[in-house]
C-alpha cells in the first residue's frame, strides 16, 4: 500500500513554523568553558538554586485545631507603656534643653573697653550689667537690660551711664539699622524693647530669686510702675542733686509711678540728716534686677546724676515748655524741701531779726516802725565759671552783684544786703561788698587765713589749719577729712579724684588689654582680708571708694557743708529781691523757691550772668 503524500498546504505550514523558531540557519550554542579534562556547558539550570524556593503562605485566620488563641500579656503591656513614657520624657527634656540653649545662644550684648563699645555674640549670659539682645521662640528679635544676681543696689554711676549709652547701640543693632535712628519724641516706645519681668516670663532671662529679699515692706503690694532717684557720688554738688530729685518727683506723678529716694551712696550722708523725711509710697519695689536706668518706657526706672542727660536732656526740653519744667521743679520743691525743725526755726528767727527796723526819729508815734527789706546776693566761685564770654575763664566781680542790688532798691536806708558765697574770703570785709552781712551765721565757712587770725591753727605757720579756700572745688570736697596719703596715693582706686579709676595698676590680660576690676570682685577681695594677710588689706584699701564710702571725719565735714548750703538757700529765699548768676545751680534753685510769679513776673529774681534765661539744668 503506497503511503499517502502530504498535502502541499501542510508542508508549507510546517516550514513556516520552523522559520518562526529561528530566523538564522545556525542557532546559537550554549556558552562553553574549559574545566580540566571535561567540557562543561552553562545553561539556565546552573543559575537556579539547588534547593527549591519555599512557597509563600498566608497565616490562617482560624486557630489551629486543638490549641487556644494566645492571651494578651499584661506585664508586656505595662512594660511597653513604661518604656514609651520614658522615651517621651527623654525627648521632652532634650527638646526643652535645645530650646533653652537656642534662646540663650542668640544673645548679643555690648562690652566696653574704655570709650569703645563692641557688639558681641555669646552662648551664655554676660556676668556684668549690660543691654542684651535676645530672640524669642517665634524668631523675633528683642532687647532688654540684664543685671546679674550678686550685684549690690545701686550700681556705680558709671555703670548706669554705660548701660544707657550702650542701649542705643543695641537697640539699633536689633532694629537692623546701621545708621543713626531718626529722632523720636520723649514718650516714644520702642517695640523691640522687652521689660525685664516679661523677659523672665518668656525664659529669655533667668527668673529672679526672691528668697534672699528681706525687707520690712513685704506686706505691701508690688509696684506696677516706679521711679527711683539715686543720690549718688556722680556729682559733688548738692544743688544738682536737689534739682534732679524735684524733677524726678514731679515726673513720677505725671507718669503714675511710685516715687522712691535711695540715699545709700549719698556723699553727704542720709537724706534725713537734712530733711524731715522721705516720701513713703504705698507699694514696694521689685527686685534690683528689674530697676533699670533706661529706656524711659521701662516699668521700673531709676535716675541719677549720671543718667540725667538721658531722662532730662534735649527730648525732655522739647516735650515740655520752660514754664512746665519750672512748675515741675516747684512741685518737687514744695513736696520735698522740708528742713529739720531746728533749722527751720533758725531761718524764721533770723529773717524776723533782720527785718526788724527802728522807729523814725522825726515821728511822734513810737509804734511807727519801718520794716527793713532784704536783698539776697549769691556769689559762686570755685570750679563753676559764668556763661558770659567775658568771664568764662574768671569770675564776675562782686561789685557787679552789689551794683545790680542797689539798682533794684535805690538809696533807701531800709534795705539790708545779704551775701552767701562758697568763697569764705568774701565774708570778711571785702572791699567790693561794703555794708553787707552774712545771710546766716549758724554754720559758717572760714578760710585758712581767717582761722589763723582767730588762733585756730595747728603746726608751724598754720599749715595744719583746715580752711575753705577760693570756693567749692569738687576735688577739694572729695578730699575733706582725708590724709594726704589717702588723697594722693598712686594705687588708690576710687580715691577722691575727678573720675573713678577702673584699671588695676595697668596689668594686662592674655590679649594685651588692661585688666578691669569688676564691682562684684570687691566682695571676694574683702573676704580674703579676714585671713590677716597684709597684701589683702592693701587690696581692700585700693577698692575703697571714698566718694560713696567716706571716712567718719569726712562725712561729718560733708554734712556741715551741706547744711550750710541749705541754710544759705533758705535764708535767701526769705529775701524780697535776689541777685545771682544763672550759671550756678543755687541761682536756679532760688528762682524755684521764689515761684514763677515773683521770679519772672515781678522780677524779684535777677541774673547778672549775661542775657541767659533760667534753665533747670545743663544738658
Amino acid at each position: 500500500m503506497r503511503a499517502r503524500s502530504p498535502r502541499p498546504g501542510h508542508v508549507e505550514e510546517e516550514q513556516r513554523k520552523k522559520m518562526l523558531l529561528s530566523s538564522r540557519s545556525n542557532p546559537p550554542k550554549p556558552l562553553r568553558f574549559s574545566s580540566g579534562k571535561s567540557d562543561r556547558y552553562i545553561s539556565i539550570k546552573h543559575l537556579l538554586p539547588s534547593t527549591p524556593i519555599p512557597s509563600p503562605s498566608l497565616p490562617s485566620i482560624l486557630p489551629r485545631h486543638g490549641k487556644k488563641p494566645p492571651k494578651l500579656n499584661s506585664r508586656k503591656i505595662v512594660r511597653s507603656i513604661l518604656w514609651l513614657s520614658f522615651l517621651i520624657g527623654v525627648y521632652y527634656l532634650i527638646s526643652f534643653g535645645k530650646r533653652t540653649s537656642h534662646q540663650f545662644a542668640d544673645l548679643t550684648f555690648s562690652t566696653s573697653w574704655g570709650k569703645t563699645y563692641e557688639i558681641v555674640e555669646a552662648s551664655e549670659l554676660p556676668d556684668h550689667p549690660t543691654p542684651l539682645a535676645v530672640t524669642d521662640d517665634k524668631g523675633k528679635h528683642h532687647w532688654t537690660i540684664s543685671i546679674p544676681r550678686g550685684f549690690d543696689f545701686p550700681l556705680q554711676p558709671t555703670v548706669y551711664a554705660d548701660i544707657c549709652s550702650q542701649a542705643e547701640e543695641v537697640a539699633r543693632h536689633v532694629a537692623g539699622s546701621q545708621h543713626k535712628p531718626e529722632s523720636h519724641g520723649y514718650y516714644h516706645e520702642d517695640s523691640t524693647f522687652i521689660d525685664v519681668d516679661d523677659a523672665e516670663a518668656q525664659h529669655l532671662l533667668p527668673p529672679e530669686s526672691h528668697s534672699h529679699i528681706t525687707t520690712d515692706d513685704t506686706h505691701l503690694p508690688l509696684c506696677e510702675k516706679s521711679l527711683t532717684y539715686i543720690l549718688d557720688a556722680a556729682d559733688a554738688g548738692l544743688g544738682s542733686a536737689l534739682l534732679g530729685t524735684w524733677l524726678s518727683y514731679a515726673l513720677a506723678l505725671r507718669e503714675n509711678r511710685a516715687f522712691f529716694i535711695d540715699d545709700s551712696h549719698f556723699p553727704y550722708g542720709n537724706f534725713s540728716t537734712f530733711f524731715t523725711s522721705k516720701p513713703v509710697p504705698t507699694c514696694r519695689l521689685p527686685p534690683p534686677s528689674h530697676r533699670v536706668p533706661c529706656p524711659h518706657q521701662a516699668k521700673h526706672l531709676i535716675i541719677s546724676a549720671a543718667t540725667t542727660p538721658y531722662i532730662f536732656g534735649e527730648k525732655f526740653h522739647q516735650q515740655f515748655s520752660r514754664r512746665e519744667i519750672f512748675d515741675m521743679a516747684r512741685e518737687g520743691y514744695e513736696a520735698l524741701f522740708h528742713l529739720r525743725p531746728e533749722d527751720n526755726t533758725y531761718i524764721a528767727n533770723r529773717a524776723a531779726k533782720l527785718r526788724k527796723g527802728t522807729p523814725p526819729t522825726d515821728n511822734d508815734d513810737p509804734e511807727a516802725v519801718v520794716e527793713n527789706g532784704l536783698v539776697g546776693m549769691h556769689i559762686r566761685r570755685g570750679d563753676r565759671h559764668p556763661f558770659s564770654h567775658a568771664y568764662s575763664q574768671n569770675y564776675i566781680p562782686p561789685s557787679t552783684f552789689l551794683s545790680v542790688a542797689h539798682g533794684l532798691v535805690g538809696k533807701s536806708p531800709h534795705w539790708t544786703f545779704l551775701v552767701t558765697s562758697d568763697d569764705a574770703d568774701l565774708y570778711y570785709a571785702h572791699p567790693d561788698l561794703p555794708n553787707t552781712i552774712r545771710a546766716q551765721e549758724k554754720i559758717s565757712l572760714a578760710s585758712r587765713k581767717s582761722l589763723i587770725s582767730m588762733g585756730h591753727h595747728s603746726g608751724d605757720n598754720g599749715k595744719g589749719a583746715l580752711g575753705w579756700e577760693g570756693g567749692f572745688f569738687k576735688d577739694v570736697f572729695w578730699g575733706l577729712g582725708l590724709s594726704e596719703e589717702e588723697k594722693w596715693a598712686e594705687r588708690k582706686v576710687g580715691s577722691p579724684m575727678p573720675h573713678k579709676l577702673k584699671d588695676r595698676f595697668g596689668e594686662k590680660d592674655t590679649q594685651g588689654r588692661e585688666k578691669r576690676v569688676h564691682h562684684h570682685e570687691k566682695h571676694s577681695h574683702a573676704k580674703s582680708v579676714g585671713k590677716g594677710l597684709e597684701r589683702d588689706r592693701d587690696v581692700l584699701l585700693v577698692e575703697r571708694d571714698y566718694r560713696s564710702d567716706p571716712t567718719r571725719e569726712a562725712l561729718q565735714l560733708r554734712e556741715l557743708l551741706g547744711r550750710a548750703y541749705l541754710l544759705d538757700l533758705a535764708m535767701l529765699a526769705q529775701s524780697d529781691k535776689v541777685v545771682c548768676a544763672v550759671s550756678a545751680n543755687a541761682c536756679r534753685i532760688l528762682a524755684v523757691m521764689l515761684g514763677w510769679e515773683r521770679a519772672f513776673e515781678k522780677k524779684d529774681w535777677n541774673n547778672v550772668d549775661g542775657s541767659y534765661e533760667w534753665r533747670v539744668m545743663d544738658y
